[in-house]
């Protein structure tokens, strides 16, 4: 496997080659990338895989909603689409992509849209919104975003790391000096002064760029089928047997979550990220839950999982397990909130 990846060097240099030009060209203004007349925060991310955009996406719509028309744009990865289209409350993961859908179930009121174009979709939004979230949207440079927030794995950040296709790696670290807002992600929900000061000296942002810290805080369980007796985490015996399912980039924090409740008997069962689940994985599903032991058993899965699940044509080979997801939310440490909040708020109402 290491010889694999290491057969790749040579187009991790091209491709790195490539992405400096490009991003010299739009440094230069030989590139150029397009203004919009109303406010627009970009979220994205260094590398391929889950640094927890969806849930930073998600709390900037409950800061925004309660003022704002607000408009999330994505480019809808994993859909079976193409081109611009609105969400409506019966948008699918096929139709419109999976992180979309979320936003849109979550939040009915939402203009979520998915175009691959993102200056398409911008024209398509700046006369009936008052902000739009672009998610993903570090390495668009088509767009001048207004304010650009990039997100590092406080659990990964700083593993050494190779650019595509021999790593994660989409842009090299020093393409962090373009954002003006830097969030550490998915920190312990107990963040001592000490660790602040170490990971903020050893990760050094310039004088013009913010540096905050977040969590992520587990809700209570839901039911993907809501014929399905609700059930709190409290209400599940440690002797219950857990079957976890997962299809994210990086299931370890779900994973630990579980664990962390005493669970006896917890089995894990993973598929790629943006998984398409297909009639052979609920068979599986099936035969993996059936053959867990003990008398009450339930499956856990993430809420991400829990759209592709819902809306896959085959769910109904699965609707009549217990199957409950863990809703997350991101949520910023009591020192970070106020002033995070206070400069979203205030870039949007001065633009």
């Amino acid at each position: 496997m290491k010889f694999l990846r290491y057969s790749t060097f040579p187009f991790a240099i091209l491709y790195w080659l490539v992405v400096a030009i490009r991003n010299k060209l739009y440094d230069l203004g030989i590139l150029t990338s397009k203004s919009y007349r109303i406010p627009n925060i970009g979220v994205g991310n260094l590398v391929v895989g889950g640094s927890g955009k969806s849930p930073i996406i998600e709390y900037l719509v409950k800061l925004l909603s309660p003022h704002h028309k607000v408009a999330t744009l994505s480019r809808g990865y994993g859909r079976k689409t193409s081109g611009f289209i609105e969400a409506t409350a019966f948008s699918t993961p096929n139709e419109i992509g999976d992180e979309p859908t979320q936003f849109k179930q979550k939040f009915p009121d939402l203009n979520v849209v998915v175009s691959e174009n993102r200056q398409l979709g911008m024209e398509h939004l700046i006369d009936n919104n008052d902000v739009v979230l672009l998610d993903d949207a570090f390495q668009h440079r088509k767009v001048k975003l207004g304010l650009s927030i990039l997100l590092f794995d406080y659990n990964t950040m700083f593993e050494k790391d190779w650019m595509l296709p021999m790593g994660n790696r989409r842009e090299p670290i020093s393409a962090k000096e373009r954002a003006d807002i830097i969030v550490i992600t998915k920190t312990p929900d107990f963040f001592s002064p000490i660790e602040r000061r170490r990971i903020s000296a050893l990760f050094k942002v310039n004088t013009k760029q913010h540096l905050f810290f977040s969590f992520l805080k587990y809700g209570e369980l839901q039911a993907i089928n809501t014929t399905q007796v609700a059930l709190k985490f409290a209400q599940v015996e440690t002797n219950t047997s857990i079957l976890a399912l997962s299809g994210i980039a990086n299931p370890t924090l779900f994973h630990n979550y579980i664990q962390s409740r005493k669970f006896k008997n917890i089995v894990p069962i993973t598929f790629p990220d943006h998984h398409e689940f297909s009639a052979k994985d609920f068979q599986k599903i099936n035969m993996e839950f059936d053959e867990l032991t003990g008398l009450r058993k339930i499956i856990l899965t993430t809420e991400k999982d829990a759209m592709r699940l819902k809306f896959s044509e085959n769910y109904k080979m699965i609707m009549d397990l217990p199957i409950y997801y863990i809703p997350i939310e991101a949520e910023m440490h009591e020192t970070d909130k106020e002033k995070f909040d206070q400069l979203i708020l205030k870039y949007v109402r001065a633009n």
